[in-house]
């Protein structure tokens, strides 16, 4: 039996991105969802298995299909599908940067795009598509109530929502290392939690509206409670099973 594939869709036109998803899903193909934005389709791309996105190339902005493209490559190297209705010149280049493994035309036509998906996943898992290329890790600096600080990303265990702000907790070395002369304590970052998740890395996983952990400081996970340090952090009804599967879990006999 053939497995299946698990799809992202960025399409600003609702009812082209649902006449896809079903006419998709009778092929059994997976949709793990439909952005209509950059924002939408990297929120989706990190709570999910994508494996392929379809991307329409002119969204309505304020970034397109290119540039959401090569966000989401950031995340996660997988096979690009592009689809528009035109080709400007002047987007070729910047598109070849994204090394689409295929290009539809609209308006689409629906059985062709079950088969491209099926071909960019056979070329993809055959290396028949570039490999990633290194990117640079440019530095985060987050808005505190003392300017902009520079935060390493992989020091960072957990936020929680606080109104409009963020509580960032970070390691008690890193912290000790930025505040001295400080007790351990959470920093008051002034932006939102949901922006500064589309920042991070996909080793961050967003347990609920209001907590977001990094995955490689979890220390010990049971029934309904997760561990980071000295730190206890409950686990929603219903995410366990999700939160499990982000993970390598090794089966006792």
């Amino acid at each position: 039996m053939e497995p299946r594939i698990t799809i992202l869709i960025v399409e600003d036109d609702p009812l082209l991105a649902e006449d896809v998803r079903q006419n998709l899903q009778k092929e059994g193909i997976t949709v793990a969802g439909i952005a209509e934005n950059m924002a939408e389709a990297v929120e989706i791309m990190k709570r999910n298995s994508v494996e392929l996105a379809l991307i329409d190339m002119q969204l309505n902005g304020p970034e397109d299909g290119i540039t959401t493209a090569a966000e989401l490559l950031k995340i996660k190297w997988i096979p690009i599908i592009y689809m528009t209705a035109t080709t400007p010149l002047e987007v070729k280049e910047r598109m070849g940067k994204t090394y689409p493994a295929a290009f539809l035309a609209k308006p689409l036509r629906l059985k062709e795009v079950a088969v491209q998906i099926r071909l960019a996943m056979l070329n993809f898992n055959a290396g028949n598509l570039p490999a990633p290329q290194q990117t640079k890790v440019f530095p985060l600096f987050l808005p505190t109530d003392k300017g902009h600080i520079n935060v390493k990303i992989k020091e960072i265990m957990f936020m929680k929502a606080k109104g409009n702000n963020a509580e960032l907790f970070l390691s008690e070395e890193e912290f000790g290392k930025m505040y001295p002369k400080k007790k351990y304590e959470s920093v008051l970052i002034l932006a939102n939690m949901g922006s500064i998740f589309r920042q991070l890395t996909p080793d961050f996983y967003r347990l609920s509206r209001f907590i977001t952990v990094n995955l490689t400081h979890v220390s010990r996970i049971d029934s309904h409670r997760l561990f980071i340090q000295d730190h206890e952090i409950s686990i929603p009804d219903g995410r366990r099973k999700d939160l499990m599967a982000q993970l390598v879990i090794v089966k006792s006999k």
